[in-house]
């Protein structure tokens, strides 16, 4: 069913390039080489705001003599310090052994963007240098129409801001400790989305997708159903908000986002990571139909001059079709950030405070449980998200009545840059 849903989206989405690339009225002295249908603004991941003084180029480029072909690889690494543990604890146990201090290289990644036969045929690829599944996104990016988009291949489902920010546009360290228990994450499929009274307070983006519901790299994968996706995104102050944390562009108007999203999939899984399909906890294996997931969102995002705030609500519904047991988890986070420009000599930098603070409650047959997370974080933006200093102290608080108590204070330090 799956297959047949995306191959009438591929071949829909080539019929309409075709066409394009077939019009004997085109004007290639309009075309700019820099910017396809991978950075617009409904399905942005890559290109989030930056400042006048600002490096704007990574990498290299390579655009065709006829200017059909783009091509921008670049590299990106991520150094982090943690201790006394980086990822977050889920039990009384995993407070008691607690690793200590830690020094890694967090990720390190080649990452690829461009264009094929014309700026509307956009493409993204992007490869973690280490690991058992290298491929993290492989996908096309099409601009249908002025208001309409369609993103096919391997990429983050366009369902919670907070995932779909990248790892390196962040406030923090790292992502809430709602991420663990909310994110669809990669997902092989299709995403549609478009775009209503552009420009004006009822600008509005309505996002649907089809989606294999195997996790990342399971497109091998049997059984199990599609994963159907629902996400409404409402600009109502006029102004786009691309997928992006903290306001690098010092907005002198301002740009917020509301939206709200559902999923829903039954297969062998009841949470999904970087790594795929897996288990949450206190959830086991089972058969390739077990589970069925049933997830709601509403989230909200606004930028202003320097100012940020971010906030997400989830609820996730799981039937267990062997058991019969049903079980429920609510939570999500909130955070707010402040930028400052700043300069010394000819060196032109920004620091910036930000504080979040985020919650889950499990209500599961083995688990009653509530996790709770305080994090201060400050930044030094040498060149934007392509080259900052992040530092960032957490208080990870654990109440679990079958499981045991926890909480204990987390520092990390980091420093991630592109080039």
């Amino acid at each position: 069913m799956l297959t047949k849903h995306l191959v009438i989206l591929i071949v829909l989405g080539i019929a309409t390039q075709a066409f394009a690339a077939n019009d004997a009225q085109r004007d290639d002295s309009t075309v700019d080489e820099h910017k396809s249908a991978t950075d617009l603004g409904g399905l942005d991941l890559e290109n989030p705001g930056s400042k006048p003084n600002e490096k704007k180029k990574l990498g290299i480029e390579y655009t065709s003599p006829n200017r059909r072909f783009f091509i921008n690889p670049w590299l990106r690494g991520q150094f982090r310090y943690s201790n006394p543990f980086d990822d977050d604890p889920l039990s009384e146990e995993d407070f008691d052994n607690e690793p200590g201090e830690e020094l890694e290289i967090r990720r390190a990644r080649l990452k690829i963007k461009g264009y094929l036969f014309d700026p509307k045929v956009g493409f993204y690829y992007e490869h973690e240098l280490s690991g058992d599944h290298p491929l993290l996104d492989l996908r096309l990016d099409l601009d249908l129409s002025d208001d309409l988009q369609m993103r096919i291949g391997q990429h983050k489902v366009l369902y919670n801001r907070e995932r779909v920010d990248s790892s390196g546009n962040q406030q923090f360290v790292e992502r809430s400790i709602a991420t663990y228990a909310f994110t669809v994450d990669r997902q092989v499929g299709a995403t549609v989305a478009k775009n209503f009274k552009a420009g004006t307070t009822l600008d509005n983006w309505l996002m649907l997708g089809i989606h294999k519901g195997t996790g990342r790299g399971g497109l091998d994968e049997h059984g199990g159903k599609p994963m159907f996706l629902a996400r409404w995104q409402w600009h109502f102050l006029g102004q786009e908000l691309p997928f992006s944390q903290s306001d690098l562009k010092f907005r002198q108007k301002p740009a917020a986002s509301l939206a709200f999203a559902t999923a829903k999939v039954r297969g062998a899984y009841t949470r999904y990571s970087s790594s795929g399909g897996g288990q949450l906890d206190g959830f086991e294996s089972g058969g390739d139909e077990r589970y069925t997931l049933t997830q709601y969102l509403q989230e909200f995002a606004l930028h202003y001059d320097g100012l940020s705030i971010q906030q997400e609500y989830h609820i996730k519904k799981i039937e267990d079709h062997e058991t019969g047991a049903r079980s429920t988890l609510t939570g999500g986070y909130a955070q707010l950030g402040k930028l400052w420009a700043m300069s010394w000599h000819d060196t032109h930098f920004s620091l910036e405070g930000a504080v979040r603070v985020a919650r889950v409650s499990w209500n599961t047959v083995d688990l009653d449980r509530v996790q709770d997370e305080l994090t201060l974080a400050t930044n030094l933006y040498l060149n934007g998200h392509k080259n900052k200093l992040t530092a960032d102290i957490s208080q990870i608080q654990l109440q679990d009545d079958l499981d045991g108590n926890g909480k204990d204070v987390r520092f990390r330090l980091q420093w991630d840059i592109s080039f």
